[in-house]
């Protein structure tokens, strides 16, 4: 099936979009910036601001839906079931009460096991046996599919194991095999080239857990993911790497049913499950905020550009979102360096959001 034909955005709007972009890097919100929509599986806008210009940008957690296709892939093709106990593939996951977790439990963020040690040390996180051997080991903090808690870095390790003891390949290789690669996306799951990236800058050290900045979340976060070791490492759900037209075009494919430009990767009906409402919490074990999630995705929630019936996809630590929009034939990526406080996260999403969605009048 080929791209959905329909309008492109208007001049006007693809004008507006760039004028947006272009106020918030004046604003100082961020030193580097790229923002790519295609609309109706054709790019409409790519563009590269600051120190955005021929970089790739750092995904963060907009990383996951990426590892949830390629479960997803395997799901279709009769490697896996969503429902199967993940210790069932991989023994030592058994370990913390974690027996009864399956894939779909991770999935959806139901998992109970989702802080991983506050202290590693990240100069080893190129060593995947070893990240992998401690998320085995957690604890669970409740009994898997009983709560809803946001799984920020386990998610991508448990989910990237089941993926390697499946197929065989680590989940950078099939990534790049798999998705990348067939998509012609100019992206990977880690790089050794950091010198290729804008890296992330702490902006402000607010976050919802910590409005007042005192425990410095925000630069810590950035101090990690400047880290020759962890940019060349293989996380799952935090540190994709790439363009925002790679990120777009990933959303494109999704927006027109799981197919674009002759390359499938997901029947339509897998993803109008992954992208329907699974769970729903109105305090999320791990945010304390509500949250809904389908399978990987973030899906009906309160703020653009969740807010609308059908839209779907994922942010990224307080610098990066990434949407599809079926109903307007959107596929969208905005990412930033800038890791800024809640509300100016919120302010620089929306306007940007309706910048788009009013490009498609």
């Amino acid at each position: 099936m080929a791209a959905a034909s329909g309008p492109g955005l208007t001049e006007a709007g693809r004008a507006r979009i760039e004028e947006v972009a272009r106020e918030h890097l004046a604003r100082g919100w961020h030193s580097a910036s790229q923002v790519a929509v295609y609309r109706h599986g054709t790019l409409e806008v790519d563009l590269e601001l600051g120190g955005g210009l021929g970089k790739r940008m750092l995904w963060f957690s907009a990383t996951k839906p990426i590892t949830a296709v390629a479960i997803l892939m395997l799901v279709e093709r009769g490697a896996l079931d969503l429902d199967t106990p993940i210790a069932d593939l991989w023994p030592e996951f058994v370990q913390g009460g974690k027996g009864a977790c399956t894939v779909r439990h991770v999935l959806t963020h139901q998992g109970g096991f989702p802080v991983f040690p506050l202290d590693f040390d990240m100069t080893r996180a190129g060593d995947w046996s070893l990240l992998t051997s401690i998320t085995a080991s957690l604890p669970a903090m409740w009994e898997p599919g009983t709560a809803v808690g946001y799984h920020p870095v386990t998610y991508g390790f448990a989910l990237g194991e089941v993926i390697r003891r499946v197929d065989g390949r680590e989940p950078r290789d099939f990534f790049r095999d798999e998705i990348f690669g067939p998509l012609g996306m100019d992206a990977s799951l880690g790089t050794a080239h950091p010198e290729e990236v804008a890296l992330p800058e702490a902006m402000s050290e607010a976050t919802f857990q910590d409005p007042e900045g005192t425990e410095h979340r925000t630069s810590t976060i950035a101090a990690r993911f400047r880290m020759p070791e962890t940019l060349a490492a293989q996380m799952p759900a935090a540190n994709g790497i790439g363009t925002a037209d790679a990120l777009a075009r990933f959303y494109a494919m999704l927006a027109n049913g799981g197919e674009l430009d002759g390359v499938r990767l997901l029947s339509p009906e897998t993803v109008a499950e992954a992208t329907r409402v699974h769970v729903h919490t109105d305090e999320d074990r791990t945010s304390g905020l509500p949250s809904s999630f389908g399978l990987g995705f973030i899906v009906d929630g309160l703020f653009a550009p969740f807010d609308r019936p059908g839209a779907f996809g994922h942010t990224g630590q307080q610098c990066a979102v990434s949407w599809a929009e079926p109903a307007l034939g959107l596929g969208v990526a905005y990412l930033t360096n800038g890791m800024q406080d809640p509300y100016v996260v919120q302010v620089r999403t929306e306007e940007m959001v309706w910048a788009v969605r009013e490009a498609c009048a």
